[in-house]
């Protein structure tokens, strides 16, 4: 009885140090792209330029040209910010009903975010490169 309690306190030990572990090294991977990132949008013939912002405690925002039908002329929170140590995934709420779903991997050191998404139904392209 006594081994079977040493096993599951070690095993209990063990879960709970990789818990904070991947926990705490997710944030500190964010914390590395934070800063300003300017960058270009594409859906179809369609372009402009993005801007987007990450900031401490998970949070971020972006803004875009030549899209303020759908996304008003000023900054607007992210939601459902992650990053997995390579790829950077968020959501952009429309004025509409559609969120812009995007994933950017980090590329060339942390420098350029490189990727795409699916706003309505339409493919989008956007890179990011690294302001400051």
């Amino acid at each position: 009885m006594q081994a079977i309690t040493r096993w599951r306190s070690g095993a209990l030990a063990l879960s709970l140090s990789l818990l904070i572990t991947s926990a705490t090294t997710g944030a500190a991977d964010l914390a590395a792209l934070q800063g300003k990132w300017s960058g270009v949008w594409y859906i179809g013939m369609s372009s402009g330029k993005a801007t987007l912002v990450l900031e401490k405690e998970n949070r971020g925002h972006i803004s875009f040209t030549n899209l303020t039908d759908e996304f008003g002329d000023h900054d607007i929170d992210v939601a459902r910010l992650a990053f997995d140590g390579e790829t950077l995934s968020f959501a952009v709420p429309s004025k509409g009903s559609a969120n812009f779903a995007v994933s950017l991997k980090n590329k060339r050191d942390g420098r350029v975010l490189d990727g795409g998404g699916k706003f309505d139904g339409a493919v989008a392209k956007l890179v990011f490169n690294k302001d400051d």
